[in-house]
């Protein structure tokens, strides 16, 4: 028994001094602080500073794996690291973390902490413990990240492409939200939409959505076709933007399929 406690001490020293550790720990402040933030704002007692704790956690994760893909690869700051799908991910937690809280954005990294938590715990954490439960927790984790990580990334596309875009459009209209917080945005999207199928396809629904409703209504009104033709300009110069860029070579798919060695995990 005493050599058992002894072994786990050990290595549990040795798994503390690793940075996946850190990465792990920065996901788990994401969720905890994402769920405390949520029911905040469920109950309309809303606290911001569990939003905040919520996006260092995700600066932290970010930065580290950021850190090990710079160690391994030995790059520099140059194309491929700006080309990198967590550096994106990492400008834009900053981003959102040092503007006023807006509830949409902090989904995606919520729902990506989840998957990355549970796979490490299953991965690393559970088989440190030597006890007959283990297995059973081991295979539940693994029958909800096999069945629900696809459905979730495709959630999490739509979120980014339909909740947060428009959520800023909407702010912009109202004033509540700054032209330079939708410019940032559309801008990570652009980049998305190269690296991402489900980005892509989320946009690529989402237009043809659109175009249904807008493009050619029956029975079109003068004030439809004004709706129409400012929906048509926007569309273009969007295109346009769009069409500038190039395929890049980033990390894991989708954000949330990046682990602290830039794999896939789908």
């Amino acid at each position: 028994m005493m050599t058992e406690q002894v072994s786990l001490q050990a290595k549990l020293k040795n798994l503390v001094q690793q940075r996946q550790f850190y990465w792990w720990l920065g996901h788990v402040c994401v969720v905890c602080n994402g769920l405390f933030y949520f029911s905040s704002v469920l109950s309309l007692n809303t606290n911001e500073s569990y939003y905040k704790r919520a996006y260092l956690g995700a600066l932290l994760s970010y930065a580290v794996v950021i850190y090990n893909s710079i160690g391994v690869t030995h790059t520099t700051i140059g194309m491929n690291l700006l080309c990198d799908e967590n550096v994106h991910y990492f400008v834009i937690a900053f981003y959102w973390y040092s503007y006023h809280p807006i509830t949409v954005t902090l989904i995606p990294f919520f729902v990506f902490s989840i998957f990355h938590t549970l796979t490490y715990t299953k991965s690393t954490l559970l088989p440190l413990l030597c006890i007959p439960i283990t297995s059973q927790i081991e295979s539940k984790i693994q029958h909800f990240t096999d069945n629900y990580h696809t459905t979730a990334m495709n959630y999490v596309a739509y979120v980014e492409v339909i909740g947060i875009l428009g959520r800023l459009i909407l702010g912009i209209i109202t004033f509540r939200t700054s032209v330079l917080a939708l410019i940032v945005f559309v801008h990570f999207l652009r980049l998305r939409y190269f690296l991402s199928s489900y980005t892509r396809d989320a946009l690529e629904t989402t237009g043809r959505y659109l175009d249904t409703l807008l493009i050619l209504p029956e029975n079109k009104s003068t004030q439809w076709t004004v709706v129409s033709n400012l929906y048509i300009s926007l569309k273009r110069l969007i295109i346009r933007y769009g069409g500038g860029g190039g395929e890049g070579g980033g990390g894991g798919e989708g954000g949330g399929g990046v682990t602290l060695s830039n794999e896939k995990s789908k």
